[in-house]
């Protein structure tokens, strides 16, 4: 009894912010409503590799070499186990974190560990639309810090960035950098000369298999697929897809109820588009774009983009924070060029995020979400490793603030929870 006890005493707070996690998702993101897997979960999860190869497949594949054929009630068993398993992940590394935080930086860690955990733009999207497909990069990116922690481990963060662009190419403008710089934040934060060259290793890596894999599955995903669009979309009738948005746009650039005549005189009128066969990689990748682009300005025509301004607005006050604190380590003269280098891209990678979506996607409260993870990731592991200057920081930065403010304010952002597509 005393070693159990002792053994819960030294581990409270995982089982503190675990419970808490649990309870938030259940009471507060899922209205007290039983989880389930979201429309376009099963759209995704019926894809397979004999259909062809690109982005976009290998969830459905591994889903149905571990399940079987997609049914609602299995898919939604499948989610569960892994946000469950995703929510002990974060909660043994917060336990960590605030295992080594002195007792009077424990406020402040707490309601940074808060924020992290609730509001629009982190977690809540997990529970939400239990199930949507991008959501394996957040899963990614707790597997990524499990390699960061081991010298061994961390050649293995090459892979993870393919397999990140395997789920959804789009991961070139957020999560593959968003590893690259954590893993230059390290090099620069470690003393070990052997891990040092790992590490560097690692990031040239990364960045070596990266691009190309980018340039591939663009350029090739749609022209790998195995059947035309007819039967394509016969095939997943048949295992009982409902749904055809997504993978209908994104496989063959097209919808199973075709656009409108305007759409394609918008299209081929443009002077980034080619018509033609046998173009260059340049002409095809600027295809791609406008596609994209013309797309995204079709499914907005009846959609009002000024949504996402208050959920927008909710998360301003923590990413002021955080950019403010880079622009310090920018600042300071005594910090080397790499590590200025890299806190001048943590903030960068949130706003370029932003900026290189919202043309290409019209899911925009979607990739505030892919912005805002990186950015609040970066800046917990930033507090993991150096606490003692980001408490100094933070202390500073909030004291103009009573403490009944703050309070009120996390409560505001921890009910401001929406729709990954709002």
């Amino acid at each position: 009894m005393k070693k159990a006890k002792a053994f819960l005493f030294r581990r409270k707070y995982f089982f503190i912010i675990l419970t808490f996690l649990i309870l938030y998702s259940y009471i507060v993101v899922g209205k007290c409503k039983p989880w389930f897997a979201f429309k376009t979960s099963y759209e995704f999860h019926s894809l397979d590799f004999s259909l062809g190869f690109g982005s976009f497949i290998w969830p459905g594949q591994l889903y149905q070499w571990i399940c079987g054929a997609p049914d609602s009630k299995t898919l939604t068993a499948y989610h569960i186990v892994l946000v469950l398993l995703f929510f002990i992940a974060l909660a043994a590394f917060l336990d960590r974190l605030m295992n080594i935080v002195e007792k009077k930086d424990r406020p402040v860690a707490l309601v940074l560990t808060f924020l992290f955990l609730t509001g629009p733009f982190t977690f809540s999207v997990l529970i939400g639309e239990m199930g949507f497909l991008e959501v394996y990069w957040i899963y990614m990116g707790a597997l990524f810090f499990l390699l960061l922690a081991y010298k061994s481990l961390n050649i293995l963060a090459a892979p993870l960035c393919v397999l990140a662009l395997m789920l959804n190419y789009a991961a070139i403008i957020c999560y593959v950098p968003f590893f690259c710089i954590m893993l230059l934040y390290k090099y620069v934060t470690e003393t070990s000369k052997s891990a040092k060259r790992m590490l560097m290793a690692s990031f040239i890596i990364c960045v070596a298999v990266s691009i190309p894999s980018f340039i591939y599955l663009v350029l090739y995903t749609q022209k790998n697929m195995f059947y035309s669009f007819e039967e394509f979309n016969s095939i997943l009738k048949g295992r009982g897809v409902k749904e055809f948005s997504y993978v209908d746009i994104l496989f063959y650039g097209r919808e199973k109820e075709a656009f409108d005549d305007n759409f394609y005189e918008t299209l081929v009128n443009s002077d980034m588009y080619t018509q033609g066969e046998n173009l260059t990689v340049v002409q095809e990748l600027f295809n791609f774009i406008e596609l994209r682009f013309t797309y995204v300005l079709y499914s907005l025509w009846m959609r009002n983009p000024l949504r996402v301004i208050p959920p927008f607005i909710a998360i301003l006050p923590v990413v002021v924070l955080i950019f403010r604190f880079c622009l310090s380590e920018l600042k300071n003269k005594k910090n080397t060029p790499l590590r200025r280098f890299v806190f001048f891209c943590m903030p960068a990678l949130f706003s370029v995020t932003i900026f290189v979506s919202l043309p290409v996607s019209h899911d925009t409260f979607k990739w505030i979400d892919f912005a805002f993870v990186p950015l609040f990731s970066s800046f917990m592991y930033v507090m993991y490793r150096e606490p003692e200057k980001v408490f100094a920081f933070v202390r500073k930065a909030v004291s103009p603030f009573s403490a009944p403010q703050i309070a009120m304010y996390c409560v505001m952002y921890s009910f401001s929870v929406f729709s990954v597509y709002f």
